[in-house]
């Protein structure tokens, strides 16, 4: 899948799906995002988000999304490829 390229929101399913710690599953794909090709290209400014939680003062993360200076791009529209 990684090769063939898959979204970040398939990426944090997969992720929250494996059995460790919810934070140690964000912190590997942060750690990791500098491994993969992302698409569309997201220029030299970027920041990642953090998504959180409903719940007031949660630290929960539930989802990613990264802004630009063009705009924000959700998790399911950012494509990501193993870097060749």
């Amino acid at each position: 899948m990684l090769v063939e390229g898959m979204s970040l929101a398939d990426l944090i399913d997969a992720m929250f799906s494996a059995p460790l710690p919810h934070r140690e599953a964000i912190r590997a794909i942060t750690d990791g995002l500098d491994d993969f090709t992302i698409s569309p290209d997201l220029g030299r400014m970027w920041h990642l988000r953090y998504i959180y939680d409903d719940q007031p003062g949660s630290l929960h993360v539930v989802d990613l999304e990264i802004a630009t200076p063009s705009g924000t791009l959700v998790s399911k529209d950012i494509w990501l490829r193993l870097a060749t």
